[in-house]
C-alpha cells in the first residue's frame, strides 16, 4: 500500500509539473503545429505515466482525469478553444481546469463588455464570480458514500449472492462510484474556482432515450469532451460532403468508438493486458441504438413517449445489461472485483496502523 501511495504521489506531481509547462506554453506558442509538438511530450507522458501506478482505485481515475480529459483539453487548447483557452486564466485556475474532470458554466455577458471577441470565449473570470456551496450536495454525496460502503460490504460476501444479482450489484457500484468521485470533483472545482459547474451525473435513471441518456445524463464530463473533440468536428466536416444526418450518424458512432478506445486505455492500465472485444461491441451496439433511435424519432416524428417514470428504467435498465451481459464478464475473469476488495482491505490495514503510530507518538509527547 505504502508503494502504490508514493507512486501516486510521484505521478500526481509529474502531472501537475507537465500541467505548468502546457500554461507556459500556451503563452508562448502560437496555437496549431506548433503549439501541438510542444504538447506531444506531455501527451505522451499522460498515456505512461499510469503505468507506474498498479492499485486499481488509484489508476482508474488517475487515467480518466489525466489520460482522456486532460489530454482532449490540451488537444483543443492546440486549436485556441476549449476551456483551457481563456486568456484570462490564472496558473492556479488553469491546472485546476486541466486536472478536474469539471465543465464550467458559461456566465452571462455584460453587455458592455460584449464583443465578437467575447462570444467565443468562455466567459471566465474567477474574480468576479462568486459561488456559494449548499448543504445538498454533501448531504447527496454522504448517501452515496453510505450506498458504496454496503455495497462494499456486499461484495465480501458476494460468494451467497447469486451471479445476475452480484454483476447488477457491480455495476450499480461502479455507477455510484463514479457519481460520488466526479461529485467531490465538482464541489472542491466550484469551491476554488469560485464559478458553477454542471453536474456530472444528472439523474440517468430518468432518461427519455438513448440519447438523452448518452448525450445528456451519464457522464456529462466526458459526453461534453466527446462532443467537442469528436463529434462536432466530424461532422462539420463530413457534412460537406454528405447529407446532414448521415453525417451526424457517421460523427455520432465515430464518437462511440473514441469514447471505447479510452475505456480500452483504462482497462490496460488496470489489467496490463488487452482484454477482447466485448467493450468494443458494448460501445458499437450503444452507438447503432442511438443512431436507430434518432432515426426512428425523424422518420415518424413521434412527438408522443412514453412516460418519463417508465421509459428511464428501461433505458437505464438496457444499458445496464448490455454491459452486464457484454463488458463486464472481461474484467471479472482478471479478478478485478477481488483486487479491489483486496485494496480497501489493505486501506483499512494501513489507516489502522497509521492510527497506532500516532497514538505512540502522542503518548511520547
Amino acid at each position: 500500500m505504502e508503494e502504490d501511495l508514493s507512486n501516486f504521489i510521484i505521478v500526481w506531481s509529474l502531472i501537475l509539473v507537465s500541467t505548468c509547462y502546457c500554461y507556459g506554453i500556451s503563452k508562448l506558442a502560437p496555437k496549431g503545429t506548433i503549439r501541438f509538438f510542444m504538447f506531444l511530450p506531455v501527451i505522451c507522458l499522460f498515456l505512461l505515466l499510469p503505468l507506474n501506478i498498479k492499485s486499481i482505485n488509484l489508476v482508474v481515475p488517475t487515467a480518466f482525469f489525466v489520460t482522456w480529459l486532460t489530454t482532449f483539453k490540451l488537444l483543443l487548447l492546440v486549436f485556441g478553444t476549449g476551456p483551457l483557452s481563456n486568456p484570462s486564466l490564472s496558473l492556479f485556475h488553469f491546472v485546476l481546469i486541466s486536472c478536474l474532470p469539471i465543465k464550467l458554466q458559461q456566465q452571462p455577458i455584460s453587455p458592455k463588455k460584449s464583443s465578437k471577441k467575447s462570444r467565443n470565449k468562455e466567459d471566465f473570470n474567477p474574480t468576479n464570480n462568486t459561488c456559494k456551496i449548499g448543504l445538498k450536495p454533501f448531504l447527496d454525496l454522504a448517501e452515496k458514500g453510505l450506498i458504496l460502503i454496503f455495497l462494499m460490504f456486499l461484495g465480501f460476501h458476494k460468494d451467497k449472492i447469486p451471479r445476475d444479482i452480484v454483476l447488477f450489484l457491480i455495476c450499480f457500484y461502479v455507477y455510484i462510484a463514479m457519481e460520488l468521485l466526479l461529485g467531490v470533483s465538482a464541489i472542491i472545482g466550484q469551491f476554488l474556482l469560485k464559478t458553477k459547474v454542471d453536474l456530472p451525473f444528472n439523474q440517468p435513471y430518468f432518461s427519455t432515450s438513448l440519447q438523452d441518456f448518452w448525450g445528456y445524463r451519464w457522464n456529462r464530463v466526458s459526453s461534453n469532451i466527446l462532443r467537442t473533440v469528436v463529434f462536432d468536428p466530424i461532422k462539420s466536416q463530413t457534412s460537406r460532403v454528405m447529407d446532414q444526418k448521415w453525417a451526424a450518424a457517421l460523427a455520432l458512432l465515430a464518437t462511440f468508438m473514441v469514447s471505447d478506445l479510452m475505456h480500452e486505455i483504462i482497462f490496460y492500465y488496470i489489467g496490463r493486458v488487452r482484454f477482447g472485444w466485448g467493450t468494443t461491441l458494448f460501445f458499437l451496439i450503444q452507438g447503432l441504438c442511438v443512431v436507430i433511435e434518432s432515426t426512428i424519432k425523424r422518420k415518424i416524428d413521434a412527438k408522443w413517449q412514453l412516460p418519463q417514470v417508465i421509459m428511464g428504467p428501461l433505458v437505464f435498465g438496457f444499458v445496464i445489461c448490455m454491459f452486464m451481459w457484454i463488458a463486464l464478464p472481461e474484467l471479472l475473469a482478471h479478478k478485478v472485483d477481488d483486487r479491489a476488495l483486496e485494496e480497501y482491505v489493505a486501506l483499512g490495514g494501513f489507516v489502522r496502523d497509521l492510527g497506532v503510530t500516532w497514538s505512540e507518538i502522542g503518548k511520547i509527547f
